[in-house]
Protein backbone atom coordinates (compact mmCIF):
# COMPACT_ATOMS: atom_id res chain seq x y z
CA UNK A 1 0.00 0.00 0.00
CA UNK A 2 2.85 2.39 0.82
CA UNK A 3 4.36 1.77 -2.63
CA UNK A 4 1.01 2.47 -4.28
CA UNK A 5 0.53 5.81 -2.46
CA UNK A 6 4.17 6.69 -3.09
CA UNK A 7 3.68 5.99 -6.80
CA UNK A 8 0.59 8.18 -6.97
CA UNK A 9 2.37 11.05 -5.18
CA UNK A 10 5.40 10.70 -7.46
CA UNK A 11 3.10 10.77 -10.50
CA UNK A 12 1.32 13.89 -9.26
CA UNK A 13 4.62 15.65 -8.56
CA UNK A 14 5.93 14.70 -12.01
CA UNK A 15 2.74 15.96 -13.68
CA UNK A 16 2.84 19.27 -11.80
CA UNK A 17 6.53 19.67 -12.66
CA UNK A 18 5.91 19.07 -16.38
CA UNK A 19 2.91 21.43 -16.43
CA UNK A 20 4.87 24.15 -14.61
CA UNK A 21 7.84 23.77 -16.95
CA UNK A 22 5.52 23.95 -19.97
CA UNK A 23 3.76 27.08 -18.69
CA UNK A 24 7.08 28.73 -17.89
CA UNK A 25 8.41 27.87 -21.35
CA UNK A 26 5.33 29.35 -23.03
CA UNK A 27 5.82 32.57 -21.07
CA UNK A 28 9.61 32.76 -21.54
CA UNK A 29 9.34 32.12 -25.30
CA UNK A 30 6.98 35.09 -25.68
CA UNK A 31 4.06 32.95 -26.82
CA UNK A 32 1.62 34.84 -24.58
CA UNK A 33 0.27 37.87 -26.42
CA UNK A 34 0.56 41.11 -24.45
CA UNK A 35 -0.73 43.59 -27.04
CA UNK A 36 -3.61 45.74 -25.92
CA UNK A 37 -5.29 46.27 -29.28
CA UNK A 38 -6.87 42.80 -29.33
CA UNK A 39 -9.53 41.32 -27.11
CA UNK A 40 -8.06 39.00 -24.51
CA UNK A 41 -8.81 35.30 -24.85
CA UNK A 42 -11.75 34.02 -22.80
CA UNK A 43 -9.52 31.93 -20.52
CA UNK A 44 -7.48 35.03 -19.62
CA UNK A 45 -10.57 37.12 -18.89
CA UNK A 46 -11.97 34.33 -16.72
CA UNK A 47 -8.72 33.56 -14.88
CA UNK A 48 -7.81 37.18 -14.18
CA UNK A 49 -11.41 38.00 -13.23
CA UNK A 50 -11.29 35.22 -10.66
CA UNK A 51 -7.95 36.50 -9.35
CA UNK A 52 -9.24 40.07 -8.96
CA UNK A 53 -12.47 38.98 -7.26
CA UNK A 54 -10.63 36.65 -4.87
CA UNK A 55 -8.00 39.26 -3.99
CA UNK A 56 -10.56 42.01 -3.42
CA UNK A 57 -12.66 39.71 -1.23
CA UNK A 58 -9.60 38.64 0.77
CA UNK A 59 -8.28 42.16 1.40
CA UNK A 60 -11.55 44.00 2.01
CA UNK A 61 -12.51 44.42 5.66
CA UNK A 62 -16.20 43.87 6.33
CA UNK A 63 -17.65 47.28 7.03
CA UNK A 64 -20.92 48.99 6.26
CA UNK A 65 -20.98 52.23 4.30
CA UNK A 66 -20.88 54.92 7.00
CA UNK A 67 -22.31 57.47 4.56
CA UNK A 68 -26.11 57.19 4.39
CA UNK A 69 -27.54 57.24 0.83
CA UNK A 70 -29.32 60.57 1.27
CA UNK A 71 -30.04 62.76 -1.76
CA UNK A 72 -27.29 65.11 -0.57
CA UNK A 73 -24.66 62.32 -0.36
CA UNK A 74 -25.77 60.78 -3.65
CA UNK A 75 -25.56 64.20 -5.35
CA UNK A 76 -22.06 64.69 -3.93
CA UNK A 77 -21.15 61.21 -5.20
CA UNK A 78 -22.59 62.13 -8.61
CA UNK A 79 -20.44 65.26 -8.79
CA UNK A 80 -17.29 63.25 -7.98
CA UNK A 81 -18.31 60.45 -10.36
CA UNK A 82 -18.72 62.90 -13.25
CA UNK A 83 -15.33 64.50 -12.54
CA UNK A 84 -13.26 61.42 -11.74
CA UNK A 85 -15.00 58.25 -12.97
CA UNK A 86 -17.36 58.85 -15.90
CA UNK A 87 -14.70 59.23 -18.56
CA UNK A 88 -13.67 55.59 -18.08
CA UNK A 89 -16.78 54.00 -16.55
CA UNK A 90 -19.50 55.79 -18.55
CA UNK A 91 -22.42 58.09 -17.93
CA UNK A 92 -25.94 56.85 -17.15
CA UNK A 93 -28.10 56.73 -20.32
CA UNK A 94 -25.16 57.73 -22.51
CA UNK A 95 -23.85 54.37 -23.68
CA UNK A 96 -20.51 52.82 -22.86
CA UNK A 97 -17.37 54.91 -22.60
CA UNK A 98 -15.26 54.55 -25.74
CA UNK A 99 -12.24 55.64 -23.70
CA UNK A 100 -12.79 53.04 -20.95
CA UNK A 101 -13.64 50.43 -23.56
CA UNK A 102 -10.19 50.84 -25.09
CA UNK A 103 -8.43 49.71 -21.89
CA UNK A 104 -7.02 46.22 -21.54
CA UNK A 105 -9.06 44.86 -19.90
CA UNK A 106 -11.93 47.25 -20.64
CA UNK A 107 -13.18 49.35 -17.74
CA UNK A 108 -16.53 48.09 -16.42
CA UNK A 109 -19.42 50.33 -17.41
CA UNK A 110 -20.86 51.12 -14.00
CA UNK A 111 -24.19 52.68 -15.00
CA UNK A 112 -25.02 49.32 -16.64
CA UNK A 113 -25.89 46.08 -14.89
CA UNK A 114 -25.48 46.16 -11.11
CA UNK A 115 -22.02 45.25 -9.90
CA UNK A 116 -21.61 42.06 -7.88
CA UNK A 117 -19.14 43.75 -5.52
CA UNK A 118 -20.35 44.84 -2.08
CA UNK A 119 -20.10 48.48 -1.03
CA UNK A 120 -17.08 47.61 1.15
CA UNK A 121 -15.39 45.92 -1.83
CA UNK A 122 -16.12 48.87 -4.12
CA UNK A 123 -14.67 51.20 -1.48
CA UNK A 124 -11.50 49.07 -1.32
CA UNK A 125 -11.19 49.01 -5.13
CA UNK A 126 -11.59 52.78 -5.47
CA UNK A 127 -9.24 53.53 -2.58
CA UNK A 128 -6.48 51.05 -3.55
CA UNK A 129 -6.94 50.60 -7.31
CA UNK A 130 -6.40 47.41 -9.30
CA UNK A 131 -2.93 46.80 -10.69
CA UNK A 132 -2.58 46.31 -14.48
CA UNK A 133 -6.15 47.43 -15.24
CA UNK A 134 -5.79 51.24 -15.48
CA UNK A 135 -7.85 51.57 -12.27
CA UNK A 136 -5.86 54.05 -10.18
CA UNK A 137 -5.76 54.19 -6.41
CA UNK A 138 -7.87 57.23 -5.55
CA UNK A 139 -7.11 57.05 -1.81
CA UNK A 140 -4.54 59.85 -1.96
CA UNK A 141 -6.78 62.19 -3.97
CA UNK A 142 -10.20 61.57 -2.43
CA UNK A 143 -11.21 61.42 1.21
CA UNK A 144 -12.83 58.28 2.57
CA UNK A 145 -16.14 60.18 2.71
CA UNK A 146 -15.81 61.13 -0.97
CA UNK A 147 -15.15 57.49 -1.89
CA UNK A 148 -18.11 56.25 0.17
CA UNK A 149 -20.36 58.82 -1.54
CA UNK A 150 -19.30 57.54 -4.97
CA UNK A 151 -19.80 53.94 -3.81
CA UNK A 152 -23.32 54.77 -2.58
CA UNK A 153 -24.09 56.27 -5.99
CA UNK A 154 -22.67 53.35 -7.99
CA UNK A 155 -24.63 50.78 -5.99
CA UNK A 156 -27.85 52.75 -6.64
CA UNK A 157 -27.52 53.72 -10.31
CA UNK A 158 -30.76 51.86 -11.06
CA UNK A 159 -32.80 53.71 -8.40
CA UNK A 160 -31.50 57.29 -8.12
CA UNK A 161 -33.76 60.16 -7.09
CA UNK A 162 -34.61 62.54 -9.97
CA UNK A 163 -32.49 65.33 -8.42
CA UNK A 164 -29.40 63.12 -8.50
CA UNK A 165 -30.08 62.02 -12.08
CA UNK A 166 -30.35 65.72 -12.97
CA UNK A 167 -26.95 66.31 -11.28
CA UNK A 168 -25.42 63.55 -13.40
CA UNK A 169 -26.91 64.98 -16.62
CA UNK A 170 -25.80 68.50 -15.69
CA UNK A 171 -22.28 67.25 -14.96
CA UNK A 172 -22.17 65.30 -18.23
CA UNK A 173 -23.13 68.42 -20.20
CA UNK A 174 -20.45 70.39 -18.39
CA UNK A 175 -17.77 67.92 -19.50
CA UNK A 176 -18.67 68.20 -23.22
Amino acid sequence: MKRFISGILTGIIALVTVMSATALSVVKLGLVSVQANQSPPAWEVHLLGLAVKASVARHTPEQPNPVPPTEENLAAGASIYVQMCARCHGQPNAGPSVYGGSFYPPAPQLPGPATQYTEAELFWIVKHGIRNTSMPAWGRLLSDQDIWQVVALVKRFDSLPPSVEAELRKGARGRD
